[in-house]
């Protein structure tokens, strides 16, 4: 049996779940083959098992033809985002790219399991899809609500993809034919006759997938979350990590990060208002990673130490281990990286209750959760923890144990594989009537 994972990018939270997964299948001696778009280049760690994904797209007329169309599609799409506002996540078109039939111009033998992940710029839905034999198992696993909406990463509580999208409050000027509407539709007569199987790493996604009118045809739905590796992720010494950023080591240390941290939906302005709530504890500091800078606040903000984007184990391990608490304040998300790498350094968390992060930020085993959006609550959970040194050294503790015994990559990288058994014999059984 062969796995072949396609997704987009080779960076990013979606990348960077999915390769995991992929390593440990390859760990595993699963036959495990890992697609991406030509456009990222060779990956860092090459290993034989890495492919930039390329498409026999025909002749030079039919290439000459698609292209055209591509460049047509492309040009509608970019009038229809014009004037969009700022901090929304990304819209995204179910046509990728001009043409990606099945197979790529390498494939694997006919017990191929096709394990999607995040497509978009990436795959054109309707030649991929529409190229499938009706036996090829797909699994998808989402990691965001793109695949059953019409453009949106996050609807940003909109329930429109219940109905067919249309009147798109994510676009600068929606109307009920919009092209939510239209990529909507395109992205479900795409998957309506193939051997679809949905995934997804939380509770609340798996379930709001369930509920979307766009994935009615898919044949199952799995709820696998992802996983760690706790040989990998683990706990530093406080004070070593703290030496390693140049903290105090006697601060009260706060962190925060985000891939875009003025992106909306990741709760920056929220984090910043809590942050200035905090801002009288004896000596506390905000330490804070990733892109962009948190919004200016008129009140007064404790120090902010601010290491910009990290990479690499050894430097997240240094910051998640460096810091009392980690917070998530994000007003929508599936089931956050950050979050499982915090709690497997020891680092308890305080969220908001949104999501999939209750999945495993639970209050007085692994941190305390706030309500969504309000940073008067958020602030309030911080001073509570952080006033009370013992518990909050209990919560680092169960956290880890709740990794360990619940998000450990073994686990999830074997119910992968059974799930790709259980198709497997599934499509054996077929072809045998």
């Amino acid at each position: 049996m062969r796995v072949s994972h396609y997704n987009t990018f080779l960076d990013g939270g979606a990348a960077t779940a999915s390769r995991r997964l992929h390593s440990e299948l390859v760990r595993m001696d699963v036959d495990s083959q890992y697609f991406y778009s030509a456009n990222q280049g060779e990956p860092l760690d090459l290993d034989g098992t890495y492919h930039a994904a390329t498409w026999n797209q025909g002749n030079v007329a039919n290439r000459l033809i698609k292209g055209v169309k591509f460049r047509q599609h492309r040009q509608s799409f970019k009038r229809a985002l014009r004037g969009r506002s700022s901090g929304h996540e990304i819209f995204t078109s179910p046509k990728g790219a001009a043409y990606t039939p099945w197979p790529p111009m390498s494939h694997g033998d006919d017990d191929q399991i096709i394990h999607l992940h995040w497509i978009d710029k990436f795959i054109d839905q309707t030649s991929f899809f529409g190229s499938l034999e009706p036996q090829q198992p797909v699994v998808w696993t989402l990691h965001d609500m793109n695949a059953f909406t019409g453009g949106c990463h996050f609807s940003e509580g909109c329930d429109r993809y219940l109905s067919g999208c249309g009147n798109c409050p994510q676009l600068p000027s929606p109307a009920e034919k919009d092209f939510s509407h239209q990529s909507f539709q395109a992205k479900s007569k795409a998957i309506q006759d193939i051997n679809l199987h949905i995934a997804a790493p939380s509770r609340w996604l798996i379930e709001t997938a369930k509920s979307s009118t766009l994935l009615q045809s898919a044949k199952s739905f799995s709820h696998i979350p992802y996983g760690i590796n706790t040989e990998t992720y683990y706990p530093m010494d406080r004070q070593e990590a703290r030496g390693r950023l140049g903290i105090d080591p006697d601060a009260t240390v706060v962190c925060f990060g985000a891939m875009d941290v003025k992106n909306i939906r990741k709760g920056g302005k929220q984090m910043a208002e809590a942050f200035a709530a905090i801002a009288d504890l004896p000596e506390v500091l905000g330490l804070v990673f990733g892109g962009g800078e948190l919004p200016k606040s008129s009140n007064p903000m404790p120090p902010i130490h601010s290491v910009g984007p990290i990479a690499g184990t050894l430097q997240q391990r240094t910051v998640f281990s460096a810091a009392d608490v980690f917070v998530l304040p994000s007003l929508e998300d599936n089931l956050p990286l950050t979050g499982l790498e915090a709690m497997a350094c020891g680092t308890p968390i305080v969220a908001f209750n949104a999501g999939g992060i209750p999945d495993y930020v639970r209050p007085g085993i692994s941190g305390s959760l706030a309500k969504t959006g309000c940073s008067e609550d958020l602030a309030q959970k911080l001073v509570q923890l952080l006033t009370d040194r013992p518990t909050l050294s209990n919560l680092g503790q169960s956290a880890r144990v709740m990794i360990e015994n619940e998000y450990a990559s073994t686990r999830e990288a074997n119910r992968y594989q059974q799930l790709y058994r259980d198709l497997v014999t599934t499509k054996s059984r077929f072809l045998a009537a």
